[in-house]
């Protein structure tokens, strides 16, 4: 798997590479294609990655799966906003790079919310009682 994901991104930058010294605008779609294929590949072990984890923290008893769940969205929404950032920061589009990181950082916190109100409304029922 290693090696798949290793060939896969070097060739897709050795790929873009070569593509932009002949057309520079292309550049961009073939670094686009290597984050989509290197995804992919990324997918089936994300996937038994995280039903390892789900299952560790069920056998825990922690409960539901709900603190599982908002880490694995909150996740995914950070390593999504960093690749695409980082393929518009490589196109030369920093603005737009820092626009998605923001974004990113405030669906993450959107996100959180519901659990920092359960939390603040647990700590006034500690405090008044």
């Amino acid at each position: 798997m290693l090696l798949k994901l290793v060939g896969a991104g070097i060739l897709a930058a050795v790929t873009a590479l070569i593509v932009r010294q002949v057309r520079p605008d292309y550049a961009v779609f073939v670094q686009l294609g290597g984050v989509a294929v290197v995804c992919a590949l990324l997918l089936s072990l994300a996937q038994d990655l995280l039903a390892a984890l789900e299952g560790m923290l069920s056998f825990a008893g922690t409960g539901g799966s709900g603190g599982f769940s908002l880490l694995a969205k909150a996740l995914g929404i950070c390593v999504t906003t960093q690749i695409a950032a980082d393929v518009c920061r490589d196109s030369g589009s920093t603005a737009l790079a820092n626009i998605i990181e923001l974004a990113g950082r405030l669906l993450v916190l959107s996100l959180a919310l519901p659990l920092l109100k359960s939390i603040a409304e647990l700590a006034v029922g500690l405090i008044h009682g």
